[in-house]
């Protein structure tokens, strides 16, 4: 049975923290019980107003917001517009998505000779994946194992380091295994990631469809779609790792 949500009207970014923490609630009863998690009318609460300011603001807030897609917007453009264009704008977005082909951009690999490609959307595009981040993220950080901690907010590889110590200090083990998947995001499947967020209770198609389509936008220049892999680059791939390696994380 689907967990049906009837969001009130948003007034403020506490109102939308408070569905957000009761999104974390639920899920993590719903599993305690045994069960899994079912979210629809998910979109409604992504169009809302309050949710739409406050995706755009964490953009603005990121050191990456002067940087323009394939379209050459950058957010000050977006930021120069009417507040109710704006609005709209995204909501249009939302009813019916089209995202815009990537921006191959080759950045240095730390301590290496080599290159990794970024993938960088539009800035309406941003504002779409920031969107669904903020929505989807509740539910899914309320089923991750706890001691995972890469690319999970209010975590860092410091947390890492201090339970690795922990656990070294409690058994008398010390030994580490350092591990790399080589080109992870470059090789995730979308039919399998899809079937984990389904899996783990984003049961609103209409979320899951554009989803869908930002891993499948292609890259200019390429003339193809995305079929394999998740753009390093976009706000989402942090995202849609943890949902691909929770399996892992029980190894």
């Amino acid at each position: 049975m689907a967990h049906k949500s009837v969001y009130p009207k948003l007034e403020s970014e506490s109102d939308l923290q408070s569905i957000l923490d009761n999104l974390y609630a639920t899920t993590k009863q719903i599993i305690e019980e045994g069960k899994l998690p079912k979210f629809k009318n998910l979109l409604e609460l992504a169009k809302s107003e309050v949710t739409i300011i406050t995706a755009i603001h964490n953009i603005k807030s990121n050191h990456g917001s002067k940087t323009a897609g394939t379209d050459d917007v950058i957010m000050p453009d977006i930021l120069q517009q009417q507040y109710p264009e704006v609005i709209q704008m995204v909501r249009n977005a939302l009813d019916d998505y089209n995202p815009h082909l990537l921006k191959r951009v080759w950045i240095p690999k730390p301590g290496k000779d080599e290159k990794r490609p970024l993938g960088i959307p539009a800035v309406i595009d941003r504002i779409i994946q920031e969107v669904l981040r903020i929505i989807i993220e509740p539910i899914m950080e309320a089923q991750f194992f706890k001691h995972s901690y890469g690319f999970r907010p209010m975590r860092d590889t410091h947390m890492a380091l201090e339970r690795t110590t922990d656990i070294c200090h409690k058994t008398g083990y010390h030994w580490i295994i350092e591990g790399d998947i080589k080109g992870c995001f470059d090789n995730i499947n979308h039919t399998k990631l899809i079937k984990q967020l389904w899996h783990m209770g984003i049961h609103d198609r209409r979320i899951l469809m554009i989803i869908k389509k930002m891993l499948k936008a292609g890259i200019m220049d390429e003339l193809k779609t995305t079929e394999l892999g998740t753009p390093q680059g976009g706000l989402c791939k942090a995202l849609h790792k943890p949902p691909w390696t929770k399996p892992l994380s029980r190894w």
